[in-house]
């Protein structure tokens, strides 16, 4: 490969060099990584094809193509992700936003929409806060809402409440904690939502994860034991006592999972109010509303 290259050879290079390693989108993956390193955007590419690429940014493109042939997250190159109209701070050791998650953040924001008290604020707990998508995207779309959220990973932590400052400036809330699920927090006040986009994948399951999530993304936010529910039925054990009577408990779920969760609810005391879906029409949210102590077992709804 030259030292000295054009933007179009460049892209050239790249989109053929990832072709070969077998990338699903190669011709992407090329635009956005060089319009990354000459920090441009992508219409800069086919306005200017001829125009030469330094020297620097043209050693970085090299390396981030290499990254991206191990399946590298472009996320983590260019250091964040868009989530819900707005630019979230990422980083190796935090989970990337999903659109699927915004699913989560839409079913709190048209339930909470209802609840309108004088006296006190709408109370949301989001379990397993990674960059903070979830806590910051309801506090900034609701104010009304007073908002905790929890990781047992003080780096998850730390860059959720840097995400908040950047699109929160001068706001106290959301109010971040370090915690295994949300085993720091006393029973009351107790919460109106509590939400979680917990690991839900499991081991069994290795080896059909997309490689970029398997090989880079950090695994105790993927994984969750053997089967992928083992984290499920400790929310659903730890959560009661942290939940107002009236309250709902929201979960994002993996694909095929929602008949096992529901059955697996019933028998811890809860059941299942309302099933959401994906663009793709698969069952991605579902909402849960906690038994009421001495009437028996939940039931599917």
């Amino acid at each position: 490969m030259n030292q000295t290259m054009t933007i179009r050879e460049a892209l050239v290079w790249g989109r053929t060099r990832l072709e070969r390693g077998g990338l699903a989108s190669p011709r992407l993956d090329a635009e956005t990584l060089l319009a990354l390193a000459i920090s441009r955007d992508r219409t800069h590419l086919f306005a200017h094809p001829g125009s030469p690429v330094g020297d620097e940014s043209l050693g970085r493109y090299r390396a981030w193509i290499d990254l991206r042939l191990d399946h590298y997250p472009i996320q983590y190159l260019r250091g964040s992700q868009e989530f819900y109209g707005r630019s979230f701070t990422v980083s190796p050791g935090v989970l990337i936003p999903r659109p699927e998650t915004e699913l989560l953040v839409e079913t709190c924001l048209g339930l909470s929409s209802n609840l309108h008290s004088p006296f006190r604020p709408t109370r949301v707990l989001d379990i397993g806060t990674g960059s903070g998508c979830i806590a910051v995207t309801l506090a900034a779309e609701n104010p009304g809402l007073e908002v905790t959220a929890t990781d047992i990973d003080p780096l998850a932590v730390r860059i959720a409440f840097d995400n908040a400052q950047n699109l929160l400036p001068g706001r106290s809330n959301p109010v971040f904690f370090v915690s295994d699920l949300a085993s720091c927090l006393a029973p009351f006040p107790r919460f109106d939502f509590i939400l979680s986009n917990p690991p839900y994948v499991g081991w069994r399951d290795f080896g059909e994860v997309d490689p970029s999530v398997r090989l880079h993304e950090p695994r105790k936010a993927v994984f969750s034991g053997e089967t992928g529910f083992e984290l499920f039925r400790r929310i659903f054990l730890e959560t009661r006592r942290l939940l107002n009577p009236d309250g709902r408990l929201l979960l994002e779920i993996g694909a095929g999972q929602a008949p096992q969760l529901i059955t697996l609810a019933s028998g811890l005391g809860w059941t299942n109010t309302a099933s959401h879906r994906d663009l793709a029409g698969t069952p991605r949210c579902l909402v849960f509303a906690p038994v009421p102590e001495g009437s028996g077992k939940g039931s599917s709804a």
